[in-house]
């Protein structure tokens, strides 16, 4: 008998550990501005973390909550609806670019199973929103964002960069909400939005090193310009949550805080110093 009838193969995302490395090695000869094996290895573990709002959630009655609790998550839900539904449209924009500008259908893999994710959260956050009595709408005060973040020079860097950012302040939120005082549907729904943000990030973490590396002068002023103008953007906008924040324990400057420090953490591991971007001051409200 042999070791491999002994002891079984171990298991990767419900594939065996052989055939998972198989599966993640790319095609001879394919030149690409990426990490090609690592992004094929994210994209089977996205494509097995795949999952069903119904499946996870129970659409009944909603529960009772407080009216002015039920305020607070109406002003915050919608303000991330507006985000997420931003971000499902301007990530079926820059796709097929991104894919392009970096050599690599493994990106277009990868970002085809985030755009489900994408589609996935503005439902449950639409859904959430109906529970509350809310009708979802678009707040359009934010679209600027989207055209700082996908238009003009170096539009692929630039969107990159944004979408660091923003998947580190939305994990952030998340993180928080998931643990305030909310609603068993809204709790289950921020944990499973989350877990997907981890693997956006993880995504992110792949692709940016190589896109660092490729940066000159002129477009790395331009897209610390950008960048800035984002985060001092939000950090402005913010502050007419600051009191509902503190009412749901989740505190505005402490929320920018953990973004703009976990922002700095992954360009140290990128190998560049904190002084990558500027970030701005947050200001009392």
């Amino acid at each position: 008998m042999t070791n491999q009838e002994v002891i079984p193969q171990r298991k990767i995302f419900n594939i065996e550990s052989t055939l998972f490395e198989q599966l993640a090695a790319p095609m001879p000869g394919m030149s690409t501005r990426v990490n090609g094996t690592k992004l094929r290895k994210l994209y089977l573990q996205s494509m097995s973390q795949q999952w069903n709002p119904t499946d996870k959630l129970v659409f009944s009655e909603p529960e009772p909550m407080p009216e002015k609790l039920r305020d607070i998550w109406i002003r915050f839900g919608t303000i991330f609806y507006t985000l997420e539904e931003m971000g499902l449209h301007t990530l079926n924009h820059m796709m097929g670019a991104a894919s392009n500008k970096l050599a690599s259908d493994d990106v277009a893999f990868y970002l085809s199973t985030q755009c489900a994710d994408e589609a996935r959260h503005v439902f449950l956050i639409e859904q959430y929103l109906s529970r509350l009595g809310a009708r979802p709408h678009f707040d359009r005060k934010f679209r600027i964002l989207s055209r700082i973040a996908s238009q003009g020079l170096y539009r692929v860097e630039n969107w990159m960069f944004s979408t660091l950012f923003s998947e580190n302040f939305a994990s952030a939120f998340l993180r928080r909400a998931r643990s305030a005082e909310i609603d068993g549907f809204g709790q289950t729904m921020c944990a499973g939005i989350l877990k997907d943000e981890h693997r956006h990030i993880h995504f992110l973490n792949i692709v940016l090193p190589d896109v660092i590396e490729r940066l000159n002068l002129v477009s790395r002023t331009y897209i610390k310009t950008s960048q800035f103008f984002i985060m001092k953007f939000t950090e402005h906008v913010s502050r007419c949550l600051e009191e509902d924040g503190k009412c749901v324990g989740i505190p505005r400057q402490e929320l920018l805080e953990e973004a703009f420090e976990n922002m700095k953490k992954t360009y140290e591991s990128f190998g560049v110093g904190r002084d990558f971007l500027v970030f701005p001051s947050i200001r009392s409200a």
